[in-house]
């Protein structure tokens, strides 16, 4: 079972994979303690496949509220490391969505990574890089 716990507030999780559930929870117990909750997810769910190639994790909003998507096919590449890296690198994405305003240009990219990097994730952002590199291109 995943704590989500002051972080994301309300939200409600189809995860079926105990991996991501594992990885999920240790990344949320690792967010900064006083860092804003996130309540305007509604759901962080996992699929199979995304609709581009290379896509493991996806945030968008839908009726006023976000949802979060995690893709099994590229997750399940990747080690512990790359996959926390793009959990934190999406949880950014929401967090930054909700506190500092819609996601307006590319730049979001480098932000939720900048942002990922100052919760403590700048180890696992560097693994997912380099596995990235190993696979033949960019992961997100």
């Amino acid at each position: 079972m995943v704590s989500t716990r002051p972080f994301l507030v309300g939200a409600k999780l189809q995860i079926g994979d105990e991996r991501l559930q594992r990885l999920l929870s240790e990344i949320l117990s690792r967010i900064p303690e006083g860092t804003q909750p996130l309540t305007s997810v509604k759901w962080v769910s996992m699929r199979k496949k995304g609709r581009l190639p290379g896509l493991a994790g996806l945030t968008h909003w839908t009726d006023g509220k976000q949802t979060i998507t995690f893709y099994s096919s590229l997750l399940d590449a990747l080690s512990d490391d790359a996959c926390m890296a793009i959990v934190a690198h999406e949880l950014a994405h929401a967090w930054l969505n909700e506190h500092l305003g819609p996601e307006e240009s590319a730049g979001r990219e480098k932000e939720a990574d900048e942002l990922a990097s100052s919760w403590g994730f700048g180890r696992e952002l560097a693994q997912l890089a380099h596995e990235a590199d190993s696979i033949g291109g960019s992961v997100y």
